[in-house]
């Protein structure tokens, strides 16, 4: 089902980049304590997960639904939209727990791997383990990147644990994704990512981690300017593609709507600087009933940045929470605490 757009940006903000870019521009401060918690994995690296309570309590608390949070490209439970989301769930009464992707909570993950847009596995992972130690609702929301697995992981996994999910700015169109962010004022951003990306592929040449996994020097890594460089020298080898376009083509969401069955809502902007028309899922192509499209004309890039009394406000978290809440399973499931 397609929806018409219900966000309006604030007045001030209906340049795409300045939804993209306002939460940093406007010396966005992180909200409350966080409770970090690491899990062990089979390979014997890890990934870590930051709480919006103790562990311990938020499983033993069966009546209240737990959010997961899967951040975007080099994301954190620190960037704004994540952050915000944790804030107004815990606001709500709500638990949150955000994943963080191999190597981005801060810490050098141990193996050759890293993470990339449909890198599934870890996060079926956890969430296997999760519905193993609580029956407490399970709901997921994901964020560009983390959109794209999330999608990913749904339609690979029709009996996931979880009761709805919603998908934000996803790239669902890995290929063409990639040409969006080599145009215009978007290079900056591809910019940033990219260098995030290789000091840490860097720094595991240094220690010695991608021995024996790619040929790749320094120098040459260093020469890497786009994305599609990027990941058909190091996304691709690392994770065991066969090149870019097969990595593309096999983790591009848009090919996994119609096996999902997880009530399911997507969130674009039709002015996102990260995704083009392609990332847009036509009408006929996931099952209705089950997944949700809205299509905003403006938003930008996991912005959404609306007015309310002339103030900004984060529109989007509220608009995943309150889906949550009214998805079709049932609002009986959940204990809303202090939703409005």
């Amino acid at each position: 089902m397609a929806e018409n757009s219900s966000f309006q940006p604030h007045p001030l903000l209906k340049n795409c980049h300045l939804q993209t870019l306002w939460t940093r521009l406007a010396s966005y401060k992180p909200g409350s304590k966080l409770f970090w918690q690491s899990l062990s994995l089979a390979d014997g690296d890890f990934i870590d997960l930051a709480w919006t309570t103790s562990p311990q309590h938020a499983l033993q608390d069966e009546q209240t639904p737990l959010v997961v949070i899967f951040h975007g490209l080099e994301g954190s439970v620190y960037s704004p939209y994540a952050d915000h989301l944790m804030q107004t769930a815990h606001t709500r009464g709500w638990h949150a727990v955000t994943f963080h992707f191999r190597g981005c909570s801060g810490r050098l993950n141990r193996s050759h791997r890293a993470y990339h847009s449909g890198d599934t596995s870890d996060a079926r992972y956890f969430l296997q383990q999760l519905a193993s130690q609580t029956n407490k609702p399970l709901v997921a929301a994901g964020f560009s990147l983390g959109g794209n697995m999330l999608v990913k992981l749904l339609g690979e996994t029709p009996d996931i644990p979880l009761k709805a999910a919603v998908s934000v700015s996803a790239p669902l169109a890995l290929g063409p994704s990639s040409v969006r962010i080599d145009q215009g004022f978007s290079r900056v951003y591809r910019g940033h990512l990219l260098g995030s990306l290789k000091r840490k592929v860097l720094k595991k040449i240094e220690l010695g981690q991608l021995q024996g996994f790619i040929d790749l020097k320094p120098a040459q890594l260093r020469r890497l300017r786009t994305f599609r460089e990027f990941d058909d020298q190091v996304t691709a080898p690392l994770h065991g593609f066969q090149d870019v376009d097969d990595y593309y083509s096999s983790c591009s969401g848009l090919k996994f709507l119609p096996s999902v069955r997880t009530p399911l809502l997507i969130i674009h902007a039709a002015d996102d600087p990260f995704t083009c028309k392609a990332c847009i899922p036509p009408p006929d192509s996931y099952p209705a009933g089950i997944v949700t499209h809205q299509l905003t004309q403006s938003g930008g890039h996991v912005g959404f940045v609306g007015s309310r009394r002339g103030r900004p406000y984060h529109w989007l978290s509220e608009r995943i929470l309150n889906y949550f809440e009214t998805s079709n399973f049932g609002k009986s499931n959940f204990d809303t605490g202090n939703a409005e």
